[in-house]
This record gives structure tokens, C-alpha cells and sequence, in this order.
């Protein structure tokens, strides 16, 4: 494993101390504890009390914000992977350890007795307590960590410092569990329901706790009126940093989490089927409503113009970011048409799909349950109807005057209908094409192949070579392409101009042509018989259609569809053929499962054979005694493995390809000369978002993003092969394998989508561009970013790599005229909400809230920052913090009008970005984090509190 220094230290750090955490916390429910190293991977061997075998690896990772640890939990298996965010320092990981190892056992023992995981925390701020006042998951690992904060305050060994620093941190946890009241005294309703709520929370926990925690507890969850001094200052400190640290955006749209029913409660499991189905006839209603309303559009415009739309291609778990604002163009594909009746992931598998927002998979199954199909169509079918949407499939291209052109095709049958994109389109289309037996992985398809050709004939330099070369292009693409290019080959003279090419692809290229004329070959000799994986995944095959099937390939696709034809025929037989299973196969909920039961090596009833070690080559026929063709596999030498069926299903995998979307653009763009140039993209926290493509040509320029499954498969004639390493890497910290899960699975593209919808929220709240860097300095120019691709910039020094439509931090600013122009928009705010009857009513108020907002604005530095950014951050985050309090009074009194309340809000918000691009923002030399001197003077007025026009009588203040 390549890591850096610091990350080198935290993982070191991390596997000395998780002997100590399992020792100190956990020896009456884990033993052992040995380091194993077995095929590259690194882990402690554990075992229960009754002696299962558990397997636990320690890695670090880039997490998003808020997180710092996080654990995959796999109950099928026994294996689970605790990542540490490599932001970390070394003296943490015993703390966070203590948490992760706590949750993993209560997501192991929850999964034993079959319970139902609690939806939301317990342990949190505020006066809110759930319906169930249980302890989830996360909550039982806080439990843990406040044993091992407690025991580092006792233990005599540490110095005084350390005792000091675990008391302050056990103290901070308190606070952050919601086991004391936040709110100030003097707002006594506020304060006596968030107590009411601290000593609900407190009795719950508190049989949890080990006795050195309890009586720490005895001692610190108390309100902070009541700490002593010490602990008051220390509590004080870290509220106050609390306030002014980046809080991630809410999602565009802030919609509820799929799967609940219009009162808001949760659709049951024996009411799945039919939700799923009202939601795709909703669905089905809202294309026709937004078809129909394009067509009046188009009527009304001019010849040669359409209808201007920000546009996202395809769907499936990217939905999870789906921007309410933006035309979404779904085939409706994958999940809503395959044949298979659940995902090969369990809920525990896939339990960190709930922070993406998309849906609570324990609402559907069991721990060890995986996942049902109508449960995934029910998440995307409601994403998909926030927004205009058209079920149906769409091509991009550029039209005779440079615009963007979508041409999408319905779903419906109905005729085609254009829209001009506006901005830069989002592309979700899923996973690319299969390859087909045989063929080159190098030169994989029939027009990359015909590419390298043509331009080996080209390199000849000989009439009889440019005249195949000529007779090449001209060949109709589409079936039987490859068999007449091969007539082309098979002239003598051509054939001795490529065999003299120094070409290494050359041979590949006419590889894959054979390969694929024998492919095409087969399936026009034995119609339905010879199918992609995708066919049969799409539900476009007959199962009945044979017996005995032949699948090439031994991976997820291969797995997947011999349990599709096992299922649907009772008499047939697969005879799976290839190298060996990957070995996250071996930790999904299916693979083994399957084998149990059809397998005869895993004592099933024998109607799946695997074969393994074989290297497959094109398909090969044969004829029966009674006439009928049928398949075979053979090797790469065409040689036959002596294995036959009656069809023959080609799951070897796919190619690396542009999304079929965008094969008008890169035609045209290509022919004319010009570029596709590529780039990974990530967020502030970086996290890949997706990939940004670059299409430039005659002076033209237009940009493409690409996200979701299709953006972790990356075209090798657009990106390096060390952009595709790099992407490796992140795709097994996204998904290890150990979890069951891939980088290009519903779980990890939600939770991308995710992402993407956080930043998009950041950038329309800060209304700036979706290129800026996260940390900058005010003469604009960057720090450098560890885990970011990076190209050169004008000056020499290197660019900070193309973001993808937002990032989940808030970036710097980089000049002061932008920052003075930031506080002015905040003034702006507080004074249009202080212009409505409730800023009048509510300008002089002595209402606890108002006092504490009032009293925030006040200490507000002037527009231009004389003390520098960082000073200021933390007055505008107190604004947004009680700006933020103000609008939870005023919805709780209910009487205040929405557009009155919304204008508060509005402040909160400004203020709050203000505060986060603020603590974002370094000066000219000064590295982030190093404290910021004074800056030259910009000239602006200070922020003021407006001065309201006469009012009424006063009225009633705020009431909570």
C-alpha cells in the first residue's frame, strides 16, 4: 500500500493502538488480535466467544466532511474495513478506534437477532428525541468512546496534559451527544426542553457505561452555567470553534429520503410492490406532462431554435444528486429492468446508502437480506419526479452554429424532440458496453480497429495501401463490419503493408475483428442463442430458449445472470468458464449463496459448474449429431476447453469507452480536427465527483461532465493510464472489497451523487463558480493539493484540477474587493429581513434570540477586513448560528409569514458562507492555518444595524 508520511504515521499509530482498545473495551466480545497478512491485504485476525473467525482491516482515506472515521460492516462474511479520514493526527486513532470497533459490534450483534436498525441517532443535539428511544448503531459506538475518554482520564500513567486532553474531549463529547442543554439560561423554554431531552438521552445511556464513565458523566453532563470554571472555558473554546467550522450544505432541495408515505411515515414491506408502483405511473404522468409542455415550446419558437434547458442524461443511483432545476433524460434502465429480484448486497452491506439521502435499505430487508430490486425503483422513481423529466434516451451533437444540441429520443414511441443545453450536461449513463469474446482489450472495438488499420495503411505510404485504407473508411459501420474489413485484409498486398507495419497494435486490431466476426457469425447462425450479459440482464432474452448454457466469464455479470437463468428455467444448467472470481465476489450476499445452492463443489444440486483458470478466446460452434449448431468455449489459441451448450452468454467484461451520448460529439469533433481532453475532478473534500470532458474544435469549445458508474470506467483514448491508476486506488477506498461492494455499485454512486449535490448547493448559495479552489490565498494563487491531478498553468506553476459542478466546502476568496462585496451581500440580507413586518415587529424585541442575534451582528468587523479573514470568520458564523436559532423560534410560533421567515433565513445563510470562505481564505505567504496578517485596506463601509422605519405598538415577541 503506497501512502504518504502522515498517513503512514496514522495507520502505524492506528494498528498499535487497536490491540490496547480491544483489550481495555472489548475482551468479553472480541479475542485475538493477531496481524495476518494474506494476498496483499493487511488485517487482524479476531474471533467471537464461540469462535468465529473475523477479520478486521485498518486503512486511511480522504472522507467527506463531517466524517473522521467509517466503518464497512459485512455480517455475511465477517469482514469489515475502519477507515480513518488522512486528516487525522497519529494521537487520535485510539479515540476513534474505540468508537468504530463499538458500532461494528452493534451492527454485529443486531444483525445475529435480526433487529431493525434505528433510523436516526439518539445521542444528538437539541431538544428533538425520536420515536424510538433506542440507541443505533453509531450511538452504542459513542458508548465506547466515552469508555476510553474516561479511562484516559483516570489512568495514572499519563501525563497531566493527556488526563487534561481526554477530560476536555469527554467533555466536548457530551455536548455533541446531546447529554446537556445548549441553549442559554436566560431562553428558559429552549433551555428546559433541551434538558428535559439531555436527561432523557443521560438515563438511556447511562447503564451502557462503564463505571468510570458514569462517574465522569456525573461531572460533566451538566449545563455549562453549572461546569467548573476550567471545564466552562475549555467547553466554551470548542462551541466557539464549532460555530465557525464549514458545515456542509444541505442537498439541492433539501427533499425528504425516499420510501415514506405523504403523512411522512415510512411505507411498510408488504406495501413495497404497490409504492413502487404508483411511483413509476407518476413518473410515467410527469414525462408526458413535460413532453407535452417542450412540444408548446418548440411550436412557439423560430426554424433552426429549441428550447434552452440545463440537462442531466441518464439516472439510476446518481439520482441522488438529482438537481431539481435541471431536465432530467432517464431511460429508465438497470435496476428497473433486469430480470434479478435483489441487489447481491445485504442492508449491512449497503447501510451507508442512508447518508447519501437515497433510501434506508433496512426498510426493505433484514441485515443479512439483500436488498430488493422494487425497493431501488421506488428511491429513483421518486428522485426522478423533483424536477422536469422525460423517460427516454438522448444524444448529444453540435449544431451548424456552435450550440450544444440534445436530441431525445422517448421512451414512448412518440417522435423525437431537441433541446439547446445550457451550461455543461451531466452524463449518468451507467456502466459501458460488454466485450465481446475474444476480442483485444487494447484494440477492443470493430471502429478502433478499423482506426488503427487506416492509419497503419496511411504509414505505408504505397498506392495499394491508401487505396484499402480509402476502401476501409468507406465500409458501412454497424453488424458484419468486421467480416468485410477482414475481406479488405485478406488482398495480398495489404496484407504485406501491415504485417511490414511497425505497429504494435496491428496485430490487435485484427484480433478483435476476428473475434468479432465470429461472434456475429454465431449469433446469425443461432438466433437468441448467442447473447451479451446485458441482454439477459435487461430482461431482452428467452430463458427456455436452451438448456444447457454456456456463460464466458466468471465475475459479478457472469454470477448475476446464472442465477437470472436458474431462476427462470428449472431445468436448465450453466457452465460458467474463466479465470478466477474476483475476490469481492466472495463478500457480496450472492455469490456464495448461489454456489450453496446450485453448486455440487459447495454441496449444491449440480446445476452450476464453475471453470476455473481457463483464458478464453472468440466462440467456437460445433454441430450435434442431430444438426443443431451448438456452442463452445475455447481458448485464446482456438482451441477447444471441451466445454458446450446450447447458447452461449458473454459476460468477459467491458470496454473502456466514452458514454454512447456522446458518440456524435467526439465524431464530429474528431473529424474536424480537434481535441477531447479529459480530467478527474474532485470536491474540497476530495472526493471524485466524475470526470470533465473537454470538447474543442474550428475555435469551438464545449464541456461535458460525466458521473455515476459510467465516470469509474475511464477511456483510454481520452485519460492516462496514471489518471486510471489513481482512480484504482480511490475506487478501493470507496468500496474495498471486503464490504461486498464495487466503486461502480448503487452504494457508491449514491453516495458520489450525493456529493455532487452538496457542492451544487454550496455554489448557488455563494452564487460563484464551480472552478474555484478550496483553499486560495488573496492573490489568487493556490497551495498545491495532495490527491488532486494537476496540469500545468500559464505561469509554470500547476493548476488545481477542474471541479465538477461544486464541492461540499465552500472555496476562498481570492481578492479583497471579493470578500468586501460578500459582506456587503450580507448587510443586504439582514437588511431586507429587518425591512419586513417581522424584522419591524421584532427590531427592538428583548426576546433572548433577537438580544443573542442582535448582539452577534454588533460585534461584526467592518467589509474590509483590517484584522484579516481569519479573525472575522468567527463573528459572521455567530451571526448564522443565532440567525439560525431566530428561524427555529419564529417557525415554532407559527405566526410570522413564510416569505418574512425565509428572509431571516437567507441571513443565516449569507452569514454562514461568509464565515466558512472566510476561515477558507489565507493571505499572500501565509500557508492555511498559520494565522492571517493585517491586509491592504479595500475601501468599504462597515456592516450597520439597519434602523427600522417607525412601528406599531410592539407586539408579543418570539415565542419557542
Amino acid at each position: 500500500m503506497d501512502l504518504h508520511i502522515g498517513e503512514g504515521r496514522l495507520l502505524a499509530e492506528a494498528e498499535a493502538a487497536l490491540p490496547m482498545v480491544l483489550r481495555q473495551l472489548y475482551s468479553d466480545r472480541l479475542r485475538g488480535g493477531s496481524m495476518t497478512e494474506q494476498d496483499g491485504r493487511r488485517f487482524f485476525l479476531l474471533s467471537d466467544p464461540a469462535g468465529q473467525r473475523i477479520e478486521l482491516r485498518l486503512d486511511t482515506a480522504a472522507l467527506p466532511q463531517p466524517l473522521v472515521a467509517r466503518t464497512f460492516t459485512n455480517t455475511t462474511t465477517d469482514r469489515y474495513v475502519v477507515q480513518l479520514a488522512d486528516t487525522l493526527s497519529p494521537e487520535e486513532a485510539g479515540q476513534l478506534l474505540s468508537r468504530e470497533v463499538g458500532e461494528l459490534l452493534a451492527v454485529r450483534q443486531r444483525s445475529a437477532a435480526e433487529g431493525q436498525a434505528p433510523l436516526e441517532d439518539l445521542l444528538a443535539t437539541g431538544a428533538a428525541l425520536p420515536a424510538h428511544l433506542e440507541l443505533s448503531d453509531a450511538d452504542l459506538g459513542r458508548v465506547g468512546e466515552f469508555d476510553y475518554l474516561a479511562g484516559r482520564m483516570n489512568e495514572a500513567g499519563l501525563p497531566a496534559p493527556e488526563r487534561q486532553e481526554a477530560r476536555d474531549r469527554f467533555s466536548i463529547l457530551v455536548d455533541e451527544s446531546g447529554l446537556r442543554p445548549g441553549a442559554p439560561a436566560d431562553d428558559a423554554q429552549s433551555h428546559a426542553a433541551e434538558a428535559y431531552a439531555a436527561d432523557v438521552r443521560l438515563k438511556i445511556v447511562r447503564s451502557r457505561l462503564r463505571e468510570e464513565a458514569r462517574d465522569a458523566m456525573a461531572e460533566l453532563a451538566l449545563p455549562v452555567e453549572r461546569l467548573h470554571a476550567a471545564d466552562a472555558a475549555a467547553l466554551a473554546g470548542a462551541r466557539a470553534a464549532r460555530a465557525a467550522r464549514v458545515q456542509a450544505p444541505q442537498a439541492l432541495g433539501e427533499f425528504p429520503m425516499p420510501g415514506l408515505r405523504p403523512d411522512g411515515t415510512p411505507v411498510p414491506r408488504e406495501e413495497l410492490v404497490q409504492t413502487a408502483a404508483e411511483a413509476a405511473r407518476q413518473r410515467t404522468d410527469l414525462s408526458s406532462r413535460t413532453l407535452a409542455e417542450l412540444r408548446a415550446r418548440q411550436a412557439a419558437l423560430p426554424a433552426g431554435r429549441h428550447p434552452e434547458f440545463e440537462i442531466m442524461i441518464g439516472g439510476g443511483a446518481a439520482l441522488a444528486g438529482r438537481d431539481p432545476d435541471v431536465l432530467l433524460v432517464d431511460a429508465r434502465g438497470r435496476w428497473h429492468v433486469d430480470p434479478i429480484e435483489a441487489i447481491v448486497q445485504s442492508a449491512d452491506q449497503v447501510r451507508h446508502l442512508r447518508q447519501s439521502g437515497m433510501g434506508d435499505p433496512y426498510q426493505f430487508a433484514g441485515p443479512q437480506e439483500r436488498v430488493p430490486l422494487p425497493a431501488l425503483q421506488l428511491w429513483e422513481d421518486t428522485a426522478a419526479v423533483r424536477g422536469p423529466l422525460i423517460d427516454g434516451r438522448a444524444q448529444l451533437s453540435i449544431g451548424a452554429e456552435g450550440r450544444l444540441i440534445a436530441e431525445i429520443i422517448p421512451a414512448d414511441g412518440s417522435p423525437p424532440v431537441k433541446v439547446e443545453v445550457q451550461g455543461s450536461p451531466l452524463l449518468a449513463t451507467g456502466i459501458p458496453p460488454e466485450i465481446v469474446p475474444g476480442a483485444n482489450r487494447q484494440v477492443p472495438t470493430v471502429r478502433e480497429a478499423a482506426d488503427v488499420l487506416a492509419e497503419s495503411l496511411t504509414a505505408a505510404g504505397t498506392p495499394d495501401a491508401a487505396a484499402a485504407r480509402d476502401r476501409l473508411v468507406a465500409l458501412p459501420g454497424g453488424e458484419g463490419h468486421a467480416a468485410a474489413t477482414l475481406d479488405v485484409l485478406a488482398d495480398r498486398q495489404v496484407s504485406e503493408a501491415l504485417r511490414a507495419s511497425e505497429d504494435t497494435r496491428v496485430e490487435s486490431a485484427t484480433e478483435t475483428l476476428r473475434a468479432t466476426a465470429a461472434w456475429e457469425q454465431a449469433r446469425a447462425v443461432a438466433p437468441g442463442r448467442v447473447l451479451m450479459g446485458d441482454e439477459v440482464g435487461d430482461g431482452d432474452y428467452d430463458p427456455f430458449v436452451a438448456k444447457d448454457w454456456v456463460i464466458a466469464g466468471v465475475g459479478g455479470a457472469a454470477i448475476a445472470n446464472a442465477e437470472i437463468i436458474l431462476q427462470a428455467n428449472p431445468d436448465a444448467r450453466v457452465f460458467m468458464v474463466g479465470k478466477d472470481a474476483p475476490f469481492v465476489l466472495h463478500n457480496d450476499a450472492q455469490y456464495t449463496a448461489l454456489r450453496r445452492e446450485h453448486d455440487a463443489e459447495y454441496g449444491g444440486d449440480g446445476r452450476l459448474v464453475t471453470f476455473n483458470g481457463r483464458y478464453l478466446g472468440a466462440i467456437g460452434m460445433v454441430t450435434a449429431p442431430d444438426g443443431r449448431v451448438r456452442l463452445e468455449a475455447l481458448d485464446s489459441a482456438g482451441e477447444s476447453f471441451g466445454i458446450e451448450g446450447d447458447a452461449y452468454l458473454a459476460c468477459l467484461g467491458r470496454v473502456s469507452r466514452l458514454p454512447h451520448a456522446l458518440d456524435s460529439m467526439e465524431a464530429s469533433v474528431r473529424s474536424a480536427g480537434g481535441e477531447v481532453r479529459g480530467e478527474l475532478v474532485f470536491d474540497g473534500d476530495r472526493q471524485y465527483l466524475g470526470y470533465r470532458l473537454e470538447f474543442e474544435a474550428q475555435g469551438l469549445q464545449h464541456t461535458v461532465d460525466v458521473t455515476g458508474a459510467a465516470s469509474r470506467m475511464l477511456p483510454g483514448n481520452v485519460f492516462s493510464r496514471d489518471d486510471m491508476a489513481q482512480l484504482a486506488v480511490l475506487d478501493g477506498k470507496v468500496a474495498p472489497p471486503e464490504s461486498g461492494n464495487v466503486s461502480s455499485g448503487f452504494m457508491a454512486t449514491a453516495l458520489q451523487g450525493s456529493h455532487l449535490a452538496r457542492h451544487r448547493a454550496a455554489e448557488r448559495r455563494q452564487d460563484g463558480p464551480a472552478t474555484a479552489p478550496a483553499v486560495t490565498s488573496f492573490d489568487g494563487r493556490p497551495p498545491r493539493q495532495q490527491g488532486l491531478r494537476e496540469g500545468p498553468s500559464a505561469d509554470g506553476d500547476a493548476a488545481p484540477a477542474t471541479r465538477l459542478a461544486g464541492t461540499s466546502a465552500p472555496p476562498a476568496y481570492t481578492t479583497p474587493k471579493e470578500a468586501v462585496h460578500a459582506a456587503e451581500d450580507v448587510t443586504r440580507s439582514f437588511q431586507a429581513w429587518i425591512g419586513t413586518d417581522m424584522g419591524r415587529q421584532l427590531a427592538d424585541s428583548d426576546h433572548p434570540r433577537i438580544s443573542a442575534l442582535r448582539e452577534a451582528w454588533q460585534q461584526l468587523p467592518p467589509h474590509d477586513l483590517p484584522e484579516g479573514p481569519g479573525p472575522a470568520a468567527g463573528p459572521y458564523g455567530a451571526v448564522a448560528e443565532r440567525a439560525d436559532a431566530a428561524v427555529a423560534a419564529a417557525v415554532a410560533a407559527g405566526r410570522f409569514a413564510p416569505e418574512d421567515v425565509k428572509a431571516l433565513h437567507s441571513l443565516a445563510q449569507a452569514a454562514g458562507t461568509h464565515s466558512a470562505r472566510l476561515s477558507a481564505t489565507t493571505q499572500p505567504g501565509t500557508a492555511p492555518g498559520q494565522g492571517t496578517p493585517r491586509l491592504p485596506p479595500a475601501t468599504a463601509p462597515a456592516p450597520r444595524v439597519a434602523t427600522p422605519p417607525p412601528t406599531a405598538p410592539r407586539r408579543p415577541g418570539l415565542s419557542a
